[in-house]
């Protein structure tokens, strides 16, 4: 049994926020190598309007692709959204809002009541232990600042209402150890598992070190990865990336921490879908790619599969 969980949002917050097109087969062998190295939970995609996020608009041919490998999870962003994944047959669904009021009306184009409103409509026949729920901007706001405390319980009490799983998210990189404490001292009392899922600012990717630690001294068991660092809001400029999945259990073994997966194939998936990597073919992408396929055909072993 391992020490940490880490669910993956490489497929889905990685790749959304890349300048190009991702093909279609490269995000299902994405997937497949993810989960052939031991990672299960994955959000694999989103089912959002094409026009706002282009490398999302492939969103029912991935999820049709890989949902007999394992009941990964998608992002619904409205009611449209959630049609759209039911009728493919998702039924793990991840919802966002912030606190911040105007964080929604940039993003949902909606209130905060308004998006908890069609949030609770559209879950009515959703179990609760198939949703996670992200508060976004949990740290603070590009566009307010760090939201107040009441604001910021409202939310979570909110998510812990609808969801098994509270995602507490530092969408600008905003985070340090103290505020990462006391964020968590307000959700102390919700009966759903709680989640972190970091960004950094640009070139400060060591930030996050000291809020992982903060976080895991509090009792924090389970965290947002992206595979290699990929990501970040693509609606906030320079938001920096994702914490990388690797960076992740490289600090977490290096602390003792157990997390039942392998750093040496956690980096051959991170280089061949690394940004310079989903370029056009190169031989050193050719070389990454025949690495990336070796491991996609070797036979499961051992336990932690």
């Amino acid at each position: 049994m391992s020490d940490i969980h880490i669910y993956e949002v490489g497929p889905r917050d990685g790749l959304q926020n890349l300048n190009f097109q991702t093909p279609t087969a490269e995000k299902i062998d994405l997937i497949k190598g993810l989960h052939k190295v031991g990672l299960r939970d994955i959000e694999i995609t989103s089912f959002v309007h094409p026009k706002l996020v282009p490398n999302m608009a492939d969103a029912e041919e991935v999820f049709t692709a890989t949902k007999d490998i394992a009941d990964f999870g998608v992002l619904i962003p409205n009611q449209k959204g959630f049609d759209r994944a039911t009728a493919v047959g998702a039924k793990k669904m991840n919802v966002f809002f912030s606190p911040s009021e105007s964080f929604n009306q940039a993003n949902l184009g909606r209130s905060l009541d308004e998006a908890l409103s069609g949030i609770n409509k559209m879950l009515e026949e959703t179990k609760k232990e198939d949703v996670r729920a992200y508060v976004s901007c949990a740290f603070g706001c590009p566009i307010e600042g760090k939201p107040s405390e009441h604001k910021l319980l409202e939310a979570i009490q909110v998510a812990d209402s609808i969801a098994d799983t509270v995602v507490l998210c530092d969408t600008i990189g905003a985070g340090h150890p103290s505020l990462i404490r006391r964020t968590l001292e307000l959700s102390r009392h919700v009966d759903a598992d709680i989640s972190l899922h970091l960004h950094h600012k640009k070139n400060k990717k060591d930030n996050m070190f000291p809020n992982i630690k903060a976080a895991l001294d509090w009792g924090v068991t389970q965290f947002d990865g992206s595979i290699g660092g990929l990501g970040g809001c693509p609606f906030i400029p320079d938001s920096g990336s994702n914490l990388s999945t690797n960076d992740l259990v490289r600090f977490l073994h290096k602390n003792n921490y157990d997390t039942g997966l392998e750093i040496s194939e956690l980096d051959i998936i991170a280089q061949a879908y690394s940004p310079e990597q989903v370029t056009p073919i190169t031989p050193r992408k050719l070389q990454v790619k025949n690495k990336l396929e070796e491991l996609l055909q070797r036979t499961p072993l051992g336990s932690k599969w």
